[in-house]
């Protein structure tokens, strides 16, 4: 189990990190707005994916 913990955490504290880095970085130097717009989608939908996962394993 804290194996799996552990690995949840990398993987969320990695989203984080990506949500800061990636558009004021990575996309900076793109002058159209698609690419933040495909990037913020894909996260969202890579973090509700997530969530959702967590969420269908928890046990109390």
């Amino acid at each position: 189990m804290q194996k799996a913990l552990k690995w949840w955490v990398l993987w969320f504290v990695f989203l984080v990190l990506s949500a800061f880095w990636v558009p004021f970085n990575l996309l900076s130097h793109v002058p159209r707005v698609t690419g933040a717009f495909l990037f913020w989608g894909v996260f969202a939908i890579t973090a509700i994916v997530s969530v959702s996962i967590i969420a269908g394993k928890w046990r109390d």
